[in-house]
């Protein structure tokens, strides 16, 4: 199956190498003017209009650039392809939402549910009756005990850990590395050890 990758970043260089090994036909990226000119081979351009393809993927690390990029191409009638590294580890029972990256290395547990326009990074662990929303990143390493739920467009970074049926907020950031024991209000930053809050988001 041809696939177009939308972004042209690292991130995206990661999703092209994971989507070779699954299967898929990578036929382009797309990137903005004065960007690389090709990804592991693959030649960037600036318009999707410019090559044949049957699905596309969002390869954008920043989520909010992320979600637009993918609700657009959803308005004009394109299919997202859900993307999944061969060594990841999914259980039967799993939901992975359209247009989810799932990295190598990860592992996603009985019963969890994973939104659409997902990034499930290298190696993070999402365990089970998680429920992850739309437009969310889990960065490398990160951990999420049974039960957690993380809300729309929310930001983990790596290395973090959440204990169990914690309750992770709308459009929020975990710094790398923190704790999270409690709950995380909608449009927070989180940080340390264990988590505390440091500023609304934007201030």
């Amino acid at each position: 199956m041809r696939l177009l990758v939308v972004g042209a970043g690292g991130h995206a260089k990661v999703v092209i190498d994971a989507a070779r090994l699954a299967g898929f036909d990578v036929v382009a990226a797309v990137g903005h003017e004065g960007g690389a000119e090709a990804l592991l081979g693959v030649p960037v351009l600036l318009a999707a209009q410019d090559v044949a393809f049957d699905v596309f993927i969002a390869a954008i690390g920043d989520n909010a650039a992320r979600a637009r990029a993918f609700a657009a191409y959803v308005a004009q009638g394109l299919t997202p392809a859900t993307v999944v590294h061969p060594t990841a580890v999914i259980a039967e029972t799993v939901t992975l939402g359209a247009g989810t990256f799932v990295a190598a290395g990860v592992i996603v547990n009985v019963d969890a549910r994973v939104g659409q326009d997902v990034i499930l990074n290298t190696g993070c662990t999402v365990d089970h009756d998680c429920v992850v929303g739309d437009h969310v990143l889990i960065g490398p390493t990160a951990s999420l005990c049974g039960g957690v739920s993380v809300g729309t467009g929310t930001l983990l970074g790596a290395g973090v850990s959440v204990v169990p049926r914690a309750c992770i907020g709308d459009n929020s950031v975990v710094g790398a590395g923190a704790a999270v024991i409690g709950d995380v209000p909608d449009g927070m930053v989180f940080a340390g050890v264990p988590a505390q809050p440091i500023r609304p988001i934007g201030a």
